[in-house]
């Protein structure tokens, strides 16, 4: 099978042949559908994000269960599945005993530590699997990784912040349903309309928010993906003051919520402006290298800026659970899907920003 790999720090992706995977003990392959580019794979290919080569990178993937390991049971072959992307943790620590494995420093991850999905197959644990609900296609569930990020860090990082006693993560334990209901008649400011900020964007409205976008002029295609999905309020930075109009969007209001997507320097700016005194600035978006920023403002205002890596396994389960009720849709975001052998093109494509979601398919 072909196979995208990071061959050795310092090097460039290259398309190599392997075997296919053969499922261990516990492990189940699938037979890949699609995989998704994703902003963290271009800063591989850069050398600004780190993984541990020789491995085949991908971890935005969906497809069908095609074999099981011995002790797996109930998992038949044909299943439509997305996976998981942490492979294992520590379990000891008290970040993973609190649920919080996205930050455990053992931490292994799909096309970073283990082989992903930018091949025909991949072999991952059991525990891994995630079927698919009947109303989600398999193109939209290779979307459900960057989801599941965009849920961790609207709902379980920046929603948790400004909620009631008893986080939307405990709620959503206890009653078995949706974490929504933490931003309810508020006003998110999503900066940055890729796939990030408009899976961003359609959480925080799930959650109760009115929510603006802004983006550049380059950014016209990726609005346009956004009235698509229901939205309505855009301001484009470069043509317009961007400090009046958000508020004279909203009557005067300012943002409860700002959510910093777009991995630009101005764009982080921009947001620690718009924030309020005392407001809170989520920043989910990679620059894969230092940036200037005004901290000043941070301590002027009391902001407080907190960060969102990666997916916890509660917001895996969100993301699966908005998508089945229709309340964020993916597969709108999929601008394009190229065989791999285009793995190049794509790539540069990505970072012109001008579509949404790639995907990358298998050889036939």
């Amino acid at each position: 099978m072909k196979a995208l790999r990071k061959i050795a720090a310092g090097r460039d992706l290259v398309l190599v042949d392997l075997p296919a995977p053969v499922a261990g003990p516990g492990e189940v392959v699938l037979r890949v559908h699609a995989t998704g580019i994703c902003g963290s794979d271009l800063h591989i290919q850069d050398d600004e994000y780190a993984v541990v080569p020789p491995v085949t990178i991908g971890h935005e993937t969906s497809g069908t269960v095609v074999s099981v390991g011995e002790g797996v049971h109930g998992l038949a072959e044909g299943t439509r599945a997305t996976s998981k992307t942490t492979i294992s943790t520590c379990g000891r620590c008290a970040l993973c005993l609190a649920g919080r494995t996205n930050l455990c420093s053992e931490r292994r991850w799909l096309g970073g530590h283990v082989d992903g999905g930018f091949a025909s197959f991949v072999c991952v644990p059991r525990d891994n699997i995630l079927p698919l609900p009947a109303g989600v296609s398999l193109d939209a569930a290779a979307l459900t990784e960057p989801l599941a990020c965009c849920v961790h860090g609207v709902m379980e990082v920046l929603a948790d912040r400004h909620a009631a006693p008893g986080s939307a993560r405990e709620r959503a334990a206890h009653a078995g349903g949706l974490p929504t209901g933490d931003m309810v008649g508020s006003v998110c400011v999503v900066s940055g309309p890729g796939p990030i900020g408009l899976l961003c964007a359609q959480v925080a409205r799930a959650a109760g928010a009115d929510v603006i976008v802004l983006g550049t002029s380059a950014d016209e295609p990726r609005f346009a993906l956004a009235r698509g999905l229901g939205f309505e309020k855009f301001v484009n930075v470069q043509r317009e003051d961007v400090y009046a109009a958000v508020p004279a969007l909203m009557g005067g209001r300012a943002p409860n919520f700002v959510v910093e997507s777009a991995g630009a320097a101005p764009s982080l700016e921009q947001c620690l402006k718009l924030a309020p005194r005392g407001g809170t600035v989520l920043q989910i978006g990679l620059y894969g290298k230092p940036v200037p920023v005004a901290v000043d403002t941070l301590v002027l205002k009391e902001i407080r800026l907190a960060g969102s890596f990666s997916s916890t396994p509660t917001s895996w389960v969100t993301a699966l659970d908005l998508m089945a009720r229709g309340e964020v849709r993916t597969e709108p975001l999929v601008t394009s899907k190229r065989p791999i052998g285009e793995w190049a093109d794509a790539f540069r494509a990505a970072r012109q920003k001008g579509e949404g979601k790639i995907l990358l398919v298998p050889e036939a």
